[in-house]
């Protein structure tokens, strides 16, 4: 498969994606519209993508202070805060649940890169990772944790960015997103030690040389750049792959990287990730070799966003990919997809490949609760498709929805949107201030097709402060016997898809082959992860959101009393919005 980069043109709007942030907007920008009619220019207007935040020439001070210190300088902030010299991680399968923060440790800090990198402080060679079994990883079967967040209390389901890339040991990371705060991020890692792949946007030659040249003075910095032709308008995945001295941490938030997306500054908004820590091998083995569904779909999704082949290279072939039976790696990969191995692979055909693998077999309805923050033009086709797809059904030509109201009035009360109406954002702890990229526009709403009687009022559980969430519970009306005798009671997708056409994409049939083809605007990644059903009642009732995933996967949104009635949701591109800015 070709490897294409582009880039976004920095002299334009951002691409479908999201709006800029709290109290920092530049641009706002529906996620999911298919023209560039709606975009929103406010009076504080900045470069897209933050690239104006990015200051050369302070940047390679701040490098030159770096490298001025000695090992152990050059932190980042918070960071120089904690002791180099504190205990190991050793966190046990039992405890992982309970973790919350506070008790956190960082590992301490040796000379030592992974295999594929020289150290950079000392010119010695790399240490290979020793493979034991034993090696009490943080997060050996993975966890879902809700970011932190400024002004609310830690509940243990919480983690900090710190507490995610563990900057005192990390030797190489790739990180994904749409929106970026530079400086923010780069400080902190350790930019003297800490080899960065940075995955980013861009649309165009010339903006790609402007990124990498704004990027050049960055140490151990290399940029990727997924392939943004045709049709292909935003590049939304925020996958981090994080790499230490014994394993590799895979996270997959609903965060850009900014500060206010983990819970910084004022504490306007939440985000959701999963998190799930594999070891690494002493030896390699064959590139060849057998490895998980998991792993397979990751390393397919970054190849075809043209990551480094090094990059690759470690992923098949020094990562033991354990624990992943009950967990799957579901991508979005942005284009035209006409060849029918790739069509069933991504966007909502490969949610319903990935649901039936975990137990979802199709044949038993469901109950949906999707939290999102933003939305395209719903259409009850997009509905349909996403509702099957979710519950494992096994899509075809034939089966793909051609959705009618006798067809579409089954699944409508059976599928809850969650979306913050406009009150919920006026009295929000940032105001509108802080709904930057909470985006929605009227005409979509105003849309006869638009199915709004399956929206609910997207209000935290953290009362005030605002989701940018983007995760689905699904709940079987009965629980899938699997053949190993465990009962399914649902699944859980969490990621960086929306719900839009954009992000799970749409199947049809193209005017020159007269044969399918699945077109997809977006790139996103997200896991589905299996949620057995508790206990040993041999009732098949249906619980409750709360009860189906509690102790499993934190419920970010409360359930109750979320109708609309009469109340209107949040509309970003009003007037009421830009007179804030």
């Amino acid at each position: 498969m070709p490897l294409k980069t582009g880039v976004i043109d920095l002299s334009s709007p951002p691409p479908h994606g999201e709006s800029s942030g709290p109290a920092q907007s530049s641009t706002v920008i529906d996620l999911d519209t298919q023209d560039k009619t709606s975009v929103t220019s406010t009076a504080n207007m900045q470069q897209p993508h933050y690239l104006a935040t990015l200051d050369r020439a302070a940047m390679e001070r701040e490098r030159l202070l770096r490298v001025s210190k000695s090992l152990g300088g050059g932190r980042p902030k918070r960071e120089r805060e904690m002791s180099d010299d504190d205990n190991d991680l050793n966190l046990n399968d039992a405890s992982v649940d309970g973790d919350d923060g506070s008790a956190q440790k960082n590992m301490h800090v040796d000379n030592a890169f992974p295999a594929v990198v020289a150290d950079a402080t000392n010119g010695g060679p790399s240490k290979r990772v020793r493979e034991d079994n034993s090696l009490q990883l943080p997060y050996p079967l993975g966890i879902v944790k809700k970011t932190a967040v400024n002004g609310y209390p830690r509940k243990g389901d919480d983690i900090t960015i710190e507490e995610v890339l563990q900057p005192a040991k990390l030797r190489a990371a790739v990180l994904s997103a749409f929106q970026w705060h530079y400086e923010w991020i780069l400080d902190k890692v350790f930019l003297g030690r800490t080899q960065l792949v940075l995955v980013v946007p861009a649309k165009g030659h010339e903006a790609r040389e402007a990124l990498r040249s704004m990027l050049s003075s960055v140490p151990n910095t290399r940029i990727c750049t997924p392939n943004m032709d045709g049709l292909i308008n935003c590049m939304h995945s925020k996958l981090q792959l994080l790499f230490y001295d014994t394993y590799l941490r895979v996270c997959v938030p609903s965060a850009n990287l900014t500060n206010y997306d983990w819970g910084e500054g004022d504490g306007v908004i939440e985000n959701i990730m999963y998190i799930h820590d594999f070891p690494l091998r002493e030896k390699r083995h064959s590139a060849g070799a057998e490895i998980g569904r998991f792993a397979k779909e990751l390393i397919y999704f970054v190849e075809a966003q043209g990551m480094f082949p090094d990059i690759v290279d470690r992923l098949r072939t020094e990562v033991l990919w354990q624990n992943t039976d009950s967990v799957r790696f579901v991508h979005s990969i942005g284009g035209e997809h006409r060849e029918e191995s790739r069509i069933w692979r991504t966007g909502y055909p490969g949610l319903s490949k990935a649901v039936k693998e975990l137990g979802g077999n199709g044949r038993t309805e469901a109950q949906i609760d999707y939290v999102v923050s933003s939305m395209g033009s719903i259409t009850p086709v997009l509905v349909e498709a996403i509702y099957k797809a979710a519950t494992g059904k096994q899509l075809s030509i034939s089966t793909y929805p051609r959705s009618s109201e006798s067809s579409f009035a089954p699944i409508k009360s059976r599928i809850r949107v969650y979306f913050p109406t406009h009150d919920t954002v006026a009295t929000s702890k940032g105001g509108f201030m802080s709904a930057g990229t909470i985006c929605f526009s009227r005409s979509y709403w105003n849309k006869p097709a638009f199915p709004r009687q399956i929206i609910r009022d997207g209000r935290s559980v953290r009362r005030g402060c605002l989701m940018h969430d983007k995760i689905m519970f699904v709940r079987f009306e009965h629980p899938a016997d699997l053949s190993d005798g465990t009962r399914v009671a649902g699944v859980v997708y969490i990621g960086s898809a929306n719900m839009s056409e954009s992000a799970w994409g749409k199947l049809v049939n193209d005017s020159a082959t007269k044969r399918l083809k699945l077109n997809l605007r977006n790139w996103e990644c997200g896991v589905v992860i299996q949620i057995p059903k508790s206990g040993r009642s041999e009732s098949s009732q249906m619980k409750s959101v709360e009860e189906t995933f509690t102790g499993l996967v934190p419920t970010p949104m409360e359930t109750t009393l979320t109708e609309y009635n009469n109340k209107l949701p949040w509309f970003f591109t009003e007037a009421e919005w830009r007179k804030y800015h």
